[in-house]
């Protein structure tokens, strides 16, 4: 009776333990995206609140802050989606071919090309932003070539940083590759171009994409390499916004940071929709 009185305890322990366990990841499913929107949920609401303070919840409601926004700020819109436009396409004409040579290259060196491809995500933003500061300073000096204050500076400097990104993204695409896809088609009269162009590269594109999403993002989102080499007259949206935050914020700031969470939005549900974000992203 005794030992089946402690192996019904033990079952029951058990089984309590393997309850709560449920429960806790129950509560930290619900719990994350929680947390991980309420910073949103505060931005929209303010932004609709005609108090001037970030107000949670808003007493008020207006749109007086969405008509307030300054012309400027679209300005700045404007030139940061063209800075990541042009970012994206350097770090995609770098990084897709950098990608093949690492995983289908036979030559002394991979191994190395491979880390410095992966070695700027080591190192912090703020570094980078120095360096290449302190980089076009002495090519101004030697070479009589000044992009410090330049849109060339902050693309050059970016694609640093997003080109690993890329990198990663087009490598992982080859994880589960089929080389005998590529052979099949020879066999059938392909020659390598047509096998690049029709076999290789629709498969691969899946990687491709994600790594241009992710430059992109990212891009858009830097403040630290655009204030350093960039011209402080024509300021990114990231570095505007910074400065309001700083020296004039009010609501239109709220408003337009509003603006650009739904345009991100709208963007994930319709790639969702068009193209499927789970393929874009696995691997293939």
């Amino acid at each position: 009776m005794s030992t089946q009185a402690s192996t019904s305890a033990v079952v029951w322990h058990r089984d309590a333990a393997s309850s709560a366990l449920k429960w806790l990841l129950r509560i930290a499913t619900f719990a994350v995206p929680v947390f991980l929107l309420l910073p949103f949920i505060g931005i929209v609401s303010a932004s609709f609140s005609k108090s001037g303070a970030l107000a949670f919840p808003p007493s008020d409601w207006t749109l007086h802050w969405y008509r307030s926004i300054s012309p400027d700020y679209y300005a700045a819109l404007r030139y940061s989606v063209a800075l990541g436009t042009a970012t994206t396409a350097l770090a995609t004409l770098v990084g897709v071919p950098l990608s093949l040579s690492i995983v289908r290259g036979r030559y002394a060196g991979r191994g190395i090309v491979n880390a410095l491809c992966v070695a700027p995500l080591g190192v912090p933003t703020i570094v980078i932003a120095v360096a290449g500061f302190k980089f076009f300073m002495l090519a101004a000096d030697w070479h009589d070539i000044g992009l410090n204050g330049t849109s060339a500076a902050i693309v050059l400097m970016q694609a640093v940083f997003t080109l690993p990104l890329v990198v990663r993204s087009v490598v992982a695409s080859f994880a589960h590759y089929d080389n005998a896809l590529d052979e099949a088609a020879q066999n059938l009269g392909a020659t390598p171009w047509q096998v690049f162009w029709r076999v290789t590269v629709p498969l691969v594109l899946p990687g491709v994409i994600a790594g241009m999403l992710f430059a992109f993002v990212l891009s858009f989102d830097d403040v630290v390499v655009a204030w350093f080499v960039g011209d402080p007259s024509r300021p990114t949206l990231p570095v505007k916004l910074f400065n309001a935050m700083e020296v004039e914020f009010d609501n239109a700031v709220t408003a337009l940071s509003t603006l650009i969470v739904a345009f991100w939005a709208a963007l994930a549900l319709l790639l969702n929709r068009f193209f499927r974000l789970e393929r874009l992203f696995s691997r293939r």
